[in-house]
């Protein structure tokens, strides 16, 4: 195919392949609510109840590690289950983690919980999705991922628009309330995934 055809197949590929679409979007709601709430972590620290520099946030950072230890746990399990079984785990581990932040978000403990949570859902979600979508048709496998890697980055470009705005706008609630939202989205579309 010409370059031109190439970039025209992919929306044929959208079209066509409701798996593709379904883990295009549910990955991209995830990566948005990645993107909402590390875009807003530095604001949060600095705040009344926390009082510490932006460079706190990068320290979180080293705590999200627990998502990338697991990646390899949650790609074995998607292999011996299936991918649909990991998505799901992976939704509600994010689902609990936005429940964490909004509830216990202002102690430090219950922020370090809802990180390790978020961070397990995202990774776990990435490898349940990009597994998904390797079943797709094997001569189109690098333009399914095109598909799927620009939703994503689109999800996360969204997440760190209305982040900050959120933040703005309604403080700690706000954040929470769209990361958790986004979340929602993706378990509907799992949700409805499944029946068809």
């Amino acid at each position: 195919m010409r370059y031109g055809q190439l970039i025209k197949s992919l929306g044929k590929l959208l079209r066509t392949q409701p798996v593709l679409r379904e883990a295009s979007l549910v990955g991209a709601m995830s990566f948005a609510a990645f993107s909402v709430f590390w875009s807003t972590l530095s604001f949060l620290l600095k705040s009344p109840g926390y009082h510490l520099g932006a460079e706190v946030a990068g320290l979180f950072g080293l705590v999200g590690v627990a998502g990338a230890l697991a990646a390899s746990v949650v790609g074995r399990m998607a292999d011996r289950r299936n991918p649909r079984f990991t998505l799901t785990i992976a939704i509600t581990f994010s689902i609990l983690s936005f429940l964490c932040f909004w509830i216990v978000g202002y102690r430090i403990w219950g922020l370090i919980m809802g990180v390790i949570l978020l961070d397990l859902g995202v990774q776990s979600a990435q490898i349940s999705n990009q597994a998904r979508i390797y079943t797709l048709d094997a001569s189109a496998h690098n333009r399914n991922n095109a598909v799927y890697m620009v939703s994503y980055f689109c999800g996360g470009a969204v997440g760190s628009l209305l982040g900050p705005f959120c933040w703005g706008m309604f403080g700690w609630s706000g954040v929470c309330a769209v990361g958790m939202t986004f979340q929602i989205i993706a378990i509907t579309v799992h949700g409805l995934g499944h029946r068809t």
